[in-house]
């Protein structure tokens, strides 16, 4: 059974402890046999194989509980006493534990009617109290080490599970808190960008009624306030949606740019009913966003590319556009795309590739790979 939280000894080092221990009940049962009417030479062996075999218990549970219930039941027309039996006692509650149960309950019924049959054929067949109190003692031991073990596993269960909704319940908490902070600031920052859209876009309708030519700053201005809208509405909707994965929204996503001037061909492996984390889901749903962003503002092209595929150990997605692969600067942007990467243990590949500039992202399912890091490359524009 595990070690409580904070044993000093654990692992082998606990099980060789406690090996010794029931070696210890054995050898000493077996030396007040041999101190008295002695004990045959097969009887050492015999009590020591119980105890030496339980180290083993964690990869073999019910091989070791089969080899020390039969190094038991072979000592007992030796009566070598009840510390002989402790070892079997042990093994069964934790094969009990381990939820080996229908080879352990078939093993305690055999055992128990065996000593039954035993003691009342050693009675010459006549069914007496000793016979019965001998044997409802092995019995009743037998039980107990049974009963034991599974209520250590039922309340075991019971312990994991009331700690996993009390982290579910966290977790809700946790989220709700999130809603409602970007609730607060999507109003509040929401009301201040549609001032400044509503500022910019009147004088640019007075500058073109004049017949002048906007201020390119300007255009920049409503162009930025825009995107910052769109933005704020599109996280406090994810923060708000805890249905479905992100990913499934890729391509509702690529229409929006499409309107821009792109052509944008998806292909993605993620829908509703794929089993997939949360947390590679959310990363990878922002990786193709922030790329189609770049694509949009920076790239010369007019054709974008994504792809969303599963493999076996990894989630691996691909954003290219079809413009000139020229240096770049790391911006914000693939800043924390990178982080979001990291964090995850993937690896992201940003530059030119086969279709032109290509973002590649490798985010590993499930178990965290070691990061690696893209090639750096000379500062020349920002994305």
């Amino acid at each position: 059974m595990p070690n409580p939280p904070g044993s000093r000894l654990s692992g082998l080092r606990l099980d060789l402890v406690v090996a010794a221990i029931l070696l210890g009940d054995t050898l000493i049962s077996g030396a007040a046999v041999a101190v008295g009417d002695g004990l045959a030479w097969y009887g050492w062996p015999l009590l020591a194989i119980g105890p030496l075999a339980f180290p083993l218990w964690r990869r073999y549970p019910r091989a070791v509980m089969v080899v020390t219930v039969a190094s038991l039941v072979a000592v007992g027309h030796l009566e070598v006493g009840p510390l002989a039996a402790v070892p079997a006692l042990v093994a069964i509650a934790v094969s009990m534990y381990r939820g080996h149960r229908k080879l352990t309950v078939s093993l305690v019924m055999v055992v128990s009617a065996t000593t039954m049959l035993g003691n009342w054929a050693g009675a010459g067949f006549h069914f007496t109290g000793e016979v019965m109190e001998q044997s409802m003692l092995v019995i009743g031991w037998l039980h107990v080490a049974l009963i034991s073990g599974e209520s250590r596993r039922q309340r075991d269960a019971y312990m994991a599970e009331a700690e996993h909704t009390r982290e579910e319940a966290v977790k809700r908490k946790a989220a709700d808190e999130r809603v409602r902070i970007a609730r607060e600031l999507h109003d509040s920052l929401t009301h201040s960008i549609s001032v400044i859209r509503v500022q910019a876009g009147v004088a640019l309708h007075l500058a073109r009624k004049r017949g002048e030519e906007p201020a390119p700053a300007l255009v920049a201005v409503e162009a930025a306030a825009k995107d910052a809208t769109r933005e704020l509405r599109e996280t406090l909707t994810m923060l708000r949606d805890d249905e479905g994965h992100r990913l499934s929204r890729v391509k509702p996503l690529a229409d929006r740019y499409s309107g821009l001037g792109f052509h944008i061909d998806v292909e993605c492996e993620v829908d509703e009913t794929a089993v997939l984390d949360e947390e590679v889901d959310h990363a990878a749903y922002r990786i193709v966003q922030e790329a189609l962003t770049n694509a949009v503002r920076h790239s010369a092209g007019d054709r974008v590319r994504v792809r969303v595929r599963r493999g076996d150990d990894a989630l691996h997605v691909e954003v290219a556009d079809n413009g000139p692969a020229r240096d770049f600067t790391p911006g914000r942007g693939l800043t924390g795309m990178r982080e979001r990467v990291d964090a995850l243990g993937g690896t992201l590949d940003i530059g030119p590739g086969d279709h032109g500039f290509t973002v590649t992202a490798r985010l590993p399912l499930p178990e965290p790979a070691v990061p690696a890091q893209a090639a750096p490359a000379e500062p020349a524009r920002n994305r």
